[in-house]
């Protein structure tokens, strides 16, 4: 499984059947909710090949670097401490 994190302007961009998550509603967003991410197995989708060639985003990360990167403050959120 491959993770890229992007600005949470370009969720109009992600073509949802190429990834994992099942469309705008079910993405997670950080703390300030400007950023997401998608998920995928297998080649690069063409929507984040797409993203990867213009503008600003993070990674991708394979499964172990993107949990380390959950675990941080920007995606933690620090209201439930059950989180």
């Amino acid at each position: 499984m491959k993770y890229l994190i992007i600005p949470a302007s370009r969720v109009p961009e992600v073509r949802f059947s190429q990834v994992k998550e099942t469309g705008p509603a079910y993405v997670r967003y950080n703390n300030d909710n400007s950023k997401t991410f998608i998920k995928w197995d297998g080649d690069t989708p063409d929507c984040a090949t797409d993203i990867t060639s213009s503008g600003t985003f993070w990674g991708p990360y394979d499964k172990d670097e993107f949990m380390e990167i959950l675990k941080t403050e920007e995606w933690v959120d620090s209201s439930n401490p059950g989180d």
